[in-house]
């Protein structure tokens, strides 16, 4: 049983570096689509509007700490994936630049975008099915939130501390339900692999009883063709003796009927002779004998 598993753990790792390709994709995706919103709203809110919310300086750095993010999954995709170590990195780099956002944000729209940091520490625990990824995410989301309220405490913001307090209750408890669920994500794609892997030992051996099936079928096939081949020559050797002696009998039935009409006409002169035989007899006076 715990070879079974271990074999299974092997697969699962496999299954997760596959899987991760398309994930990278997707957050590649993402994290483009959020720049050119992020600034399409700068144009909009500091160029247009002049809310004061981000400083183009401090714009510019983000944007910066987003294309080394980019860099990162650059090295990922022509180290053919191999994102290992990757992980543990954007699982500290993750929640600091969401914390650099943050606290290059006004104070005073920065409350909302604590919820997305909150949040960090289970999505990047789910996006690699990892629970050192996981941990590490929560460590460091738990760090940057407190220098975050800190800073703002420090500054005088409108942050409440019943705010803090719920803030401080829904990361632990969001740590608890992600552990869990991701342990339970975890047995089930193993569960899942091991099924897929009988699945494919099933469909080999069927593969190959498929195999000698159609090669068993191909010899009778041949055999069979020998078969009817040997028969129809014997049936085509049956027909020319048929034939010959259809022949024969058309010979011997000629020389027969030939033969039984020569007889008649023999009869019939035999007859015609003796009448004129007895006639002869008759104008000679001669009494018949």
């Amino acid at each position: 049983m715990k070879e079974k598993n271990k074999v299974s753990l092997e697969e699962f790792e496999t299954f997760q570096s596959e899987q991760e390709k398309s994930l990278w994709k997707i957050f590649l995706i993402g994290n483009a689509f959020f720049l050119g919103s992020s600034f399409l709203l700068m144009f909009i809110s500091e160029g247009i509007l002049k809310f004061g919310i981000v400083s183009w300086s401090r714009f510019w750095i983000l944007v910066g700490g987003n294309l080394f993010m980019y860099f990162l999954f650059f090295l990922s995709f022509i180290k053919n994936f191999k994102i290992r170590f990757l992980k543990y990195i954007i699982a500290i780099y993750g929640p600091l630049l969401v914390g650099g956002w943050i606290y290059s944000t006004d104070p005073n729209y920065a409350k909302p975008i604590l919820i997305f940091a909150v949040g960090m520490s289970s999505l990047l625990g789910f996006l690699f099915y990892d629970s050192k990824t996981f941990l590490i995410s929560n460590i460091t989301v738990f760090t940057i939130i407190g220098l975050l309220i800190s800073y703002h405490f420090k500054i005088d913001t409108t942050i409440t501390s019943y705010e803090v307090a719920i803030i401080f209750l829904t990361l632990p408890m969001l740590a608890i339900i992600g552990f869990v669920s991701l342990q339970r994500t975890r047995m089930f794609l193993i569960e899942l692999l091991q099924k897929r892997k009988e699945l494919q030992e099933a469909k080999s051996i069927l593969e190959i009883k498929v195999k000698a099936r159609t090669q068993e079928l191909e010899e009778l096939t041949k055999t069979l063709d020998q078969k009817v081949k040997k028969r129809t020559e014997e049936l085509e050797e049956g027909k020319n003796i048929l034939e010959k002696r259809v022949d024969e009998l058309e010979r011997f039935h000629k020389l027969t009927v030939g033969r039984e009409l020569k007889m008649s006409e023999l009869k019939k002169e035999i007859q015609k002779l003796k009448e004129e035989i007895e006639n002869l007899k008759n104008k000679l006076g001669r009494p018949s004998s």
